[in-house]
């Protein structure tokens, strides 16, 4: 590890994962084949994912007063992840994953505590920024709460890389203020402006290059787009049999973070993250599939 610590502010879930053949029809009851529980989360995900990757990891959110939350604290814990939570009188976040087929994802949360992190509980954690290199935000907390991290990061030099998923337009001007933006293909769709929903995914990279300085679109099994100057570089997939896709997103974000603080220039650390990523996908649930380490990532990107 050559940078800073890793400061992720975001959420925390505890994942219900069901699998079954396909989504039930209106009015109907369908039987999924099994189901799991998960830690999970946003945020959390991306933590635990830096943390596997060897870096310094602080994390700042925020979890009920009830069994899941002390759960979701003692599971950062374990994984080496510096925790800074607030205990609030709501529940704490619960994601709902339908995991169909060839792990094919369609998610529900209820933010819960997730949605109580506010800019005061952020600004009174404003110490955990003098010590990073990197910010991590997505918007499963409030805008408010993100507002402030931003604000923070950039008084204190930390970089901002900003997962803005789950998509709100009314987030916008957010991503202007960040140095990194990461988005999936139909979160792309929603910050590019009406009418790219059909368009070329360059011509999307590029809308999305007047909001923020550096951008990945990532496309799931089709690889991804990213722009850290004036071209545009595609990153091809790696080739798995994936089982559950949960998390995939979060691993990308977390090892490109992790590749940075290392050193990487921008484009290798895209490269292995999406690598690191695909690997995610071979098992079930979001951070018990993730690297544990850089095994030969390095030279699989620069084979």
């Amino acid at each position: 590890m050559t940078g800073g610590d890793i400061l992720v502010v975001g959420s925390i879930n505890l994942d219900i994962l069901l699998f079954q053949d396909r989504l039930p029809a209106r009015g109907e009851t369908f039987t999924a084949r099994d189901v799991r529980e998960s830690f999970g989360g946003k945020g959390a995900n991306q933590a635990v994912q830096c943390a596997k990757l060897g870096q310094r990891v602080r994390f700042l959110g925020a979890v009920g007063r009830d069994t899941r939350g002390r759960e979701c604290r003692v599971n950062l814990e374990r994984h080496a992840v510096q925790c800074h939570l607030a205990e609030v009188d709501q529940p704490t976040g619960i994601g709902v994953n339908n995991i169909l087929g060839q792990g094919e994802l369609h998610a529900t949360i209820v933010p819960g505590a997730n949605g109580a992190i506010t800019a005061t509980w952020v600004r009174e954690n404003q110490d955990l920024f003098h010590c990073a290199s990197f910010v991590i935000i997505q918007n499963e907390i409030p805008a408010e709460a993100n507002a402030e991290a931003i604000r923070l990061a950039h008084l204190t030099g930390a970089r901002v890389i900003y997962n803005a998923a789950p998509a709100d337009p009314a987030t916008t001007a957010l991503l202007r203020h960040c140095d990194y933006l990461i988005v999936n293909e139909e979160e792309s769709h929603a910050y590019a402006g009406a009418g790219r929903a059909d368009g070329d995914i360059r011509q999307i990279v590029v809308a999305l290059r007047k909001l923020s300085p550096r951008v990945i679109v990532t496309l799931g099994a089709a690889g991804s787009y990213a722009s850290f100057d004036a071209d545009i570089h595609y990153v091809p997939p790696t080739p798995v049999t994936p089982v559950d896709t949960t998390g995939a997103g979060d691993s990308f974000v977390g090892a490109f973070t992790a590749a940075l603080n290392t050193g990487l220039a921008d484009l290798d650390a895209a490269k292995i993250a999406s690598v690191v990523a695909a690997k995610a996908t071979m098992g079930v649930g979001a951070q018990t599939s993730m690297a544990s380490d850089w095994g030969t990532f390095n030279d699989q990107v620069r084979a």
